[in-house]
């Protein structure tokens, strides 16, 4: 009897296993295969950065998933429109949108509250899509050459004022960490756009701006400015000659703009594999790589989870700018 009990227990333990025996593992799990167009939120007007960006992508995204990705521009509040939208899109995989460092690490800590999402609690993370230095140019009135020469210049006359494209933006705060780090006193002047920013500083009436290495190249190429020193801990192969912050003075100095994807929250895991494969195709693909290496872009990639954590870095990092810098919304 006692015998038969045991044997009992055993068949039971034994039943219980099934299922777990049965399932199929994770990794082979059944693939998501869409079976209708994707839409890909930009946060701006099309023609711009952003907006090249998701189109460069466009094409290759679509070939590997087997539909259409169709570009959906919903341009205001500095991207927060379109992220605000994508929040609300379900998790199926059919809308995915372009966040950037603005709306997902400089914003909350900007506007608290008054942002119409979370980070990262109302979003996927899926991968990067290209980060890029700013670089330090001042227009040929200012008497610097270099950064030692430029701190000297801005201790004797403080309160020079820096152009950028808008408070809150990496260009503002780069220029704010820059004031900070080399105990300087900088006046920063929101204009709405970087057409202006580059007009006034041509025409003698703002020293200096915090600019994209696009941007940067060309006016450095065609005399009209000096370039300084990028943001970036590496030198730029755009500006090989251009030192960095961190070799001017200021070690640790590493800020950057960037790009990434994102779901709403709550997409599978099979979804994020299949979209995450499918922009990683997209930025290996070499006309991808050219046109990236051509504005001065260097290719993300990361695995999701690398990607959520990089999110929370970032965050923090700006975030602790925006506070020791004292930055305020408008």
């Amino acid at each position: 009897m006692k015998r038969a009990r045991t044997v009992l227990r055993i068949l039971r333990a034994l039943l219980a296993l099934l299922p777990a025996v049965c399932s199929p593992p994770a990794a082979f799990a059944q693939e998501w295969k869409p079976a209708k167009p994707i839409h890909f939120i930009v946060g701006f007007a099309p023609g711009g950065s952003a907006d090249i960006l998701a189109r460069l992508l466009q094409g290759p995204m679509s070939q590997r998933l087997g539909v259409p990705v169709v570009v959906e521009n919903m341009a205001g509040a500095g991207g927060n429109i379109a992220m605000a939208a994508l929040t609300r899109a379900a998790p199926d995989g059919y809308t995915v949108g372009m966040g950037f460092v603005g709306s997902h690490a400089i914003n909350p800590a900007l506007m608290g509250d008054k942002l119409p999402f979370r980070v990262p609690d109302d979003f996927t993370a899926i991968t990067g899509l290209v980060t890029q230095p700013n670089v330090l140019i001042v227009n040929n009135q200012v008497p610097a050459r270099n950064m030692a020469e430029f701190v000297a210049w801005a201790k004797a006359k403080p309160g020079q004022t820096f152009g950028t494209a808008g408070i809150g933006t990496s260009n503002h705060l780069s220029g704010e960490l820059i004031a900070l780090r080399f105990g300087i006193k900088l006046v920063h002047v929101p204009y709405k756009g970087a057409a202006p920013v580059h007009a006034d500083l041509l025409g003698g009436h703002i020293p200096m701006t915090v600019d994209q290495v696009t941007t940067a190249i060309k006016l450095a190429n065609d005399g009209k400015v000096r370039a300084l020193a990028v943001t970036t801990a590496k030198r730029s192969p755009k500006l090989p000659d251009v030192p960095t912050l961190a070799e001017s003075g200021a070690p640790g100095f590493d800020l950057y703009s960037w790009q990434g994807l994102f779901g709403p929250k709550g997409l599978s895991r099979e979804v994020v594999a299949k979209l995450h494969d499918a922009v990683t195709y997209a930025l290996n693909e070499p006309a991808v790589r050219k046109n990236l290496a051509d504005f001065g872009s260097d290719p993300g990639g990361q695995r999701p989870d690398e990607f959520a954590a990089f999110v929370l870095q970032e965050k923090k990092k700006w975030g602790d700018i925006v506070r020791d810098a004292n930055v305020k919304a408008e």
